[in-house]
């Protein structure tokens, strides 16, 4: 049997869908937060030694999604969390996702997807301007969300 090389990371797309969330035009330089955690709680019922403890699942957490883009010229994503600020209904929230998709070498198929559920933004970030660089201008987006899936 045939081993298989990893993906490269480089090679992704990521789409917005319902609750306010905007139509995005251009593509993201960096995609950071997929990431799923539990905490451990530790147990001891009456009838265990004093030093004994069970394990037991914790909270679900997850940390925020980051996106990266350079600035396009679109205010999409600083739109998208203004109506967070001025009161994003609880019907927008919970209909709103993010799909990450990670793309084979040619980019025409997803080999893996992540979508994101009941997402909102809760911080933008502008660029840092500065005319002694020649960077590219950069923004960024925070998203909190509530559920992962594969």
């Amino acid at each position: 049997m045939a081993t298989r090389a990893p993906y490269n990371a480089f090679n992704f797309k990521v789409q917005f869908q319902g609750g306010g969330a905007p139509s995005v035009q251009g593509g993201f330089t960096e995609v950071s937060g997929l990431e799923s955690e539990q905490d451990v709680v530790e147990y001891r019922s009456g009838d265990q030694k004093p030093d004994e403890t069970m394990k037991i699942p914790g909270l679900s957490k997850k940390p925020n999604l980051v996106l990266r883009r350079g600035i396009i010229g679109t205010p999409d994503l600083f739109t998208w969390r203004k109506q967070v600020i001025e009161g994003l209904t609880d019907a927008n929230r919970q209909a709103a996702s993010v799909t990450i998709q990670l793309m084979d070498e040619k980019g025409a198929s997803p080999v893996m997807t992540w979508t994101l559920r009941r997402a909102w933004p809760v911080k933008w970030t502008g660029p840092t301007l500065a005319a002694s660089r020649s960077e590219t201008a950069v923004e960024s987006i925070e998203i909190a969300y509530e559920e992962i899936a594969t």
